[in-house]
């Protein structure tokens, strides 16, 4: 069988240590580390299962996404980070750079499009395993790729994805365009929930085919139908501008090749470095250790 290419949404578990850990972790100077720590532990529990393809995208466009540019009250539910916390994501994008996984972030797009395009760059002969707790990114599955939650080690395919959300996932962009998704601050289209999204989209397919014959919307049993159609004809423009937000972008143009995602040596040195300013106590160095001797014999 192909080897499956592993994508991370690194920034989620990142973000779940930073929130789960205490803060009574901290470096050499004092300064807490439990984000670094956990997310450290993270990332050598997955290399750990010697994966031959595998890239880590972070998100770096907290506010400065080109999906801000469209609608500015995009995740404008959310704090920036604080100097601590803007400090420990650079500590964790440093310890991927040491154990030489490859790794991106970018100011205007988010870690879902650098997945979304890495997935369309490199899928297609591989399965794809994609490391997130996102629902989100259940819009790029094929038949053999999965979501799998790391942390609570539960893999979700496109058939889970329609369990849970009653639509396939080629359609959660619209789904969520329509039904709304409070976690980015999208409120959708006004009286239309989950299950009206999902059974509109079960009849209609997409949001472009809706429009196209948003009369038949009175027919498909949906309750409350008359005012439903009143609505998303009133609100088409903000429907429309919330599946360009919800829609992942696949085409970011990126300088990127499949041999650029086999980890390579890590450098002993620099993370016996790394340890020491982290404060990380045995346990881990040896883990690092090992992880760094895997890649220099499976390089040598």
């Amino acid at each position: 069988m192909t080897e499956p290419l592993y994508l991370v949404d690194a920034s989620i578990y990142i973000f779940r240590a930073y929130f789960s850990i205490p803060d009574t972790f901290v470096d050499n100077r004092g300064e807490p580390v439990n984000a670094v720590y956990g997310y450290t532990n993270f990332m050598l529990e997955l290399l750990e299962k010697q994966p031959q393809y595998i890239s880590f995208a972070f998100d770096e466009s907290l506010n400065t996404c080109y999906r801000n540019d469209i609608y500015p009250e995009y995740k404008a539910n959310r704090d920036l980070p604080d100097e601590n916390l803007k400090f420990q994501l650079e500590k964790c994008q440093e310890i991927t750079r040491l154990l030489g996984v490859h790794h991106l972030s970018l100011k205007r797009y988010e870690a879902d499009d650098i997945i979304g395009t890495l997935h369309t760059m490199f899928a297609a002969d591989r399965p794809v395993i994609i490391v997130t707790r996102d629902k989100d990114l259940g819009q790029l599955l094929r038949a053999d790729d999965i979501l799998w939650d790391f942390a609570a080690d539960l893999r979700a395919g496109p058939a889970e994805v329609k369990e849970k959300f009653g639509v396939h996932a080629h359609q959660i962009a619209d789904y969520l365009a329509l039904a709304g998704d409070s976690v980015d601050n999208i409120p959708g289209a006004p009286g239309i929930g989950a299950k009206s999204a999902a059974k509109i989209l079960a009849h209609f397919g997409d949001i472009d085919s809706l429009y196209l014959g948003i009369d038949e919307i009175e027919n498909i049993g949906l309750r409350g139908a008359s005012k439903a159609k009143q609505t998303l004809l009133e609100c088409e423009h903000r429907v429309r501008m919330f599946q360009e937000i919800t829609r992942i972008k696949c085409d970011i143009d990126m300088e990127v090749s499949l041999e650029d995602l086999e980890p390579s040596p890590a450098s002993a040195n620099e993370l016996e470095s790394f340890c020491d300013a982290m404060n990380f106590g045995k346990r881990v160095r040896e883990r690092l250790a090992a992880i760094g001797q895997t890649s220099l014999s499976q390089h040598s």
